[in-house]
């Protein structure tokens, strides 16, 4: 099984989807050894962010970013439809953090995020997921 199989295995919850009334999907995690050029490159870390989300199928309504300084990292917060996308770098430690969070059924934020560590030519991935779904025997009677 290869890693991408297993997140999307392990992404998936315990908790049977069809009892889900809220979907809520948060993955997250560390990418090491990147390519310390891409991580300083406000631009590409803006387009890859956008792509994550197409591929992703989420609905873009906006995106922001911030330099620090000329060999600094970079911050991208691309806000979805279904919820956000964030990429933070540190160039200088060939290290980045992401999260993809959807709160939609139809969007797939393991693909964004593998995308991600794709792009940024990550060597080593630590992957997270929590569910934040709101499942029915969760609901209040009252």
């Amino acid at each position: 099984m290869t890693w991408v199989n297993l997140i999307q295995t392990l992404a998936s919850g315990a908790r049977e989807q069809n009892k889900r009334v809220v979907h809520g999907l948060h993955v997250f995690g560390n990418l090491k050894g990147c390519d310390a050029d891409l991580l300083r490159d406000e631009a590409e870390l803006r387009r890859v962010a956008c792509e994550a989300a197409r591929i992703g199928n989420m609905t873009i309504v906006s995106v922001v970013s911030h330099k620090f300084g000329n060999e600094g990292g970079v911050s991208v917060v691309v806000i979805v439809a279904e919820s956000h996308i964030s990429v933070h770098t540190w160039p200088e430690h060939a290290y980045a953090t992401v999260d993809v969070y959807t709160c939609g059924a139809k969007s797939n934020p393991v693909l964004a995020f593998i995308h991600i560590a794709r792009r940024l030519r990550a060597r080593e991935v630590e992957v997270f997921f929590s569910d934040r779904s709101l499942y029915r025997e969760e609901l209040s009677t009252a």
